[in-house]
């Protein structure tokens, strides 16, 4: 059974195991969270950060406000492992492979 994991818990979960989906998040975040469910304190925290502020998944949870339970949770969630962010169906993200 897959648990429940927010929007805001999947962009971070995808993003820290996919580096090159990280760096088009951090250079562009509002083309990249197109399609996902967030408020605007999520968007403002995603727009804030930077490389760095993935050395940790304790440091994460800190300045995410989601839990560590969470974030593990979004990162082996089925949606966060198989879909890049800003891809839509069947067309994926230039220089992104799978």
């Amino acid at each position: 059974m897959t648990v429940r994991v927010t929007d805001f818990a999947l962009i971070i979960g995808h993003v820290w195991r996919c580096t090159a989906c990280r760096a088009a998040l951090l250079a562009e975040p509002a083309s990249t969270w197109v399609g996902f469910k967030l408020s605007d304190e999520q968007r403002a925290c995603i727009a804030a950060m930077d490389d760095d502020d993935f050395r940790t998944i304790t440091h994460l949870a800190n300045l995410t406000g989601l839990t560590t339970q969470e974030i593990d949770s979004a990162i082996d969630h089925p949606r966060a492992r198989l879909r890049h962010l800003g891809s839509v169906k069947g067309n994926v993200r230039p220089g992104v492979t799978w």
